[in-house]
């Protein structure tokens, strides 16, 4: 039998893992709004604003868009475990920037083919950051 008073506390060793899963996160949400870059499902975007269209429709371009952030954020979830909580809404968070400066350029210049990119990506955004955290809460009870 052991004495409480004889047992070696463990060694705490910082884990090697932690920043490699800290930094994927950060890339899978970072690149899951990037999807509505595509040309398929828009174009324009690097010309003038005026020309920013959605080939296959705007429902379409919303809906791929947020399909692959919601997929993204719950990745860096499962990744990440409890520093999702800080990664997914910080690189979310730079992207929902991005889409409401787009939306505001867009309705001030009269380029609504802009204002409408900025929703897409506030709609991805959000819808993605709560899905994530979702995923990055239940994994924290568990």
């Amino acid at each position: 039998m052991q004495h409480l008073e004889s047992a070696v506390a463990p060694v705490a060793h910082p884990s090697r893992a932690r920043p490699i899963r800290l930094t994927t996160a950060m890339a899978l949400c970072l690149a899951g709004p990037a999807a509505s870059f595509a040309g398929v499902l828009t174009t324009g975007l690097s010309g003038t604003a005026a020309a920013v269209t959605f080939p296959p429709g705007y429902g379409v371009t919303m809906a791929a868009t947020t399909a692959a952030t919601t997929l993204a954020a719950v990745l860096a979830a499962l990744i990440a475990w409890r520093d999702a909580l800080v990664t997914i809404p910080a690189a979310l968070g730079a992207w929902f920037i991005v889409g409401v400066s787009a939306g505001i350029a867009g309705i001030k210049l009269g380029h609504p083919g802009l204002a409408h990119w900025g929703i897409v990506i506030i709609t991805a955004t959000v819808t993605g950051a709560v899905a994530g955290m979702f995923q990055a809460a239940r994994q924290r009870q568990a």
